[in-house]
């Protein structure tokens, strides 16, 4: 009960004498509707947010500008510390202005060299398994045999993964766009430009071998929204990301949940009670980045077609 009347003293101080703050050294952390300054009016956007009144912020990077304390979680506790912020208690905010990123553990033998052969095709510029349509039709790309694009029993694990193909005459870098039915153990069926410069066009068939690198992107991750996306039913798939991501959860009723990656590299969720959700997503190398998904339709809605949604975070080299 104290507690509870000591946080409603510092609202009622808040939106009182709006008490302002500029914000710290560390970027705008805490400005919600973005004009620069920290104060009352953020606290009372945030509150709302919380208690649902709305279900969105329109802020550049809501889990920067929210999650006060940099637990990667946007909850009640940074409220407090906003408030505690704006009435001086304290003079910065607990989180660093680039967090670490927490690494739970590489998936086994992830970096090792595969051996096996390559073919060629002409195929997987659009309609590939990895959906990830519009494809450059300059852009190097390869179709991966099913156990290595399934690895570690996760539908989908390298797709969209960059790697790095050597053979007879050299080595080129390409990225996985589409599925290899036929293909198997390590094989790789590769767009004729990659094939080309590692081996002879006449031979169809060579020896190759190949490695996961970071893919060469300086920019954040982003996420297609599937079509048919609605509160009963999400599916989002994680593009432009420097390492193949193999997990996704998602944050619900005070916990994270796993999200079900499918062979067509979407993570799905049923029955979500936001449209800016919290996700975590884990890389092959066991990095964990925590991001807001903004937004996803709201209740009645439903997604007619598919829609690009950028991201704030991206994986360490």
């Amino acid at each position: 009960m104290k507690k509870f009347l000591c946080l409603l003293l510092i609202i009622i101080l808040i939106q009182t004498f709006g008490f302002t703050s500029i914000c710290d050294e560390e970027g705008l952390v805490g400005d919600l509707n973005e004009d620069g300054i920290v104060n009352s009016i953020d606290a009372t956007i945030l509150k709302r947010f919380l208690l649902e009144v709305i279900d969105n912020i329109p802020v550049k990077n809501l889990l920067w500008s929210a999650d006060t304390n940099g637990d990667g979680i946007i909850n009640s506790n940074d409220y407090v510390i906003l408030t505690r912020y704006i009435l001086n208690v304290i003079d910065k905010f607990p989180k660093k202005e680039v967090p670490e990123p927490v690494n739970v553990g590489a998936y086994p033998d992830w970096d090792k060299v595969r051996t096996s052969y390559a073919t060629y095709t002409g195929s997987g510029y659009t309609g590939g398994a990895c959906l990830l349509d519009p494809i450059p039709l300059d852009m190097e790309i390869t179709a991966l045999n099913p156990y290595d694009y399934n690895i570690y029993d996760v539908e989908a694990a390298l797709a969209g993964a960059y790697l790095e193909v050597t053979g007879e005459k050299g080595s080129t870098v390409v990225s996985v766009t589409d599925l290899y039915p036929e293909g198997g153990d390590g094989a790789l069926d590769l767009c004729p430009t990659s094939f080309d410069k590692i081996g002879n066009m006449a031979d169809g068939r060579i020896d190759i071998s190949w490695r996961i690198v970071a893919a060469p992107i300086d920019k954040n991750v982003s996420y297609r929204i599937k079509e048919g996306t609605s509160p009963s039913w999400i599916a989002i798939q994680v593009r432009d990301h420097k390492y193949p991501v193999l997990k996704m959860e998602i944050y619900q009723n005070g916990q994270w949940h796993d999200m079900k990656k499918m062979f067509w590299n979407h993570f799905l969720y049923e029955n979500v009670d936001t449209t800016t959700p919290q996700i975590r997503i884990t890389d092959i190398r066991g990095y964990v980045l925590t991001d807001v998904v903004d937004s996803l339709p709201g209740p009645g809605e439903i997604a007619e077609e598919a829609y690009i949604v950028p991201g704030n975070v991206q994986f360490p080299d």
